[in-house]
């Protein structure tokens, strides 16, 4: 697992079993590092979820605003993850 971005209550992950998709995407987690809330998107080609666990549709709509306002910064991180490169998340306040 590498986290790629922590941004407000969210924390952005790839895991490693992800390498084996065929399109891109993140995982988000809540950043008090519970499980119980965790939802996948597809960033590529475009941005729709794939599974949802325990988020509400307004935190929903709100990780999809900020994967779109900071998907050139998750691409990068993805790509630095899938050439075996150290990922460091990348931490960012409003």
């Amino acid at each position: 697992m590498g986290k790629l971005l922590i941004y407000l209550k969210y924390v952005f992950l790839v895991f490693s079993a992800d390498m084996k998709e065929k399109r891109l995407n993140v995982h988000v987690r809540d950043s008090k590092g519970k499980l119980t809330n965790l939802c996948k998107f597809w960033i590529e080609p475009r941005i729709e979820i794939e599974y949802n666990y325990g988020f509400t549709q307004k935190e929903l709509n709100e990780i999809e605003k900020l994967i779109r306002e900071n998907k050139n910064i998750l691409l990068g991180q993805l790509n630095l993850f899938y050439k075996g490169k150290r990922v460091k998340a990348i931490r960012k306040s409003k």
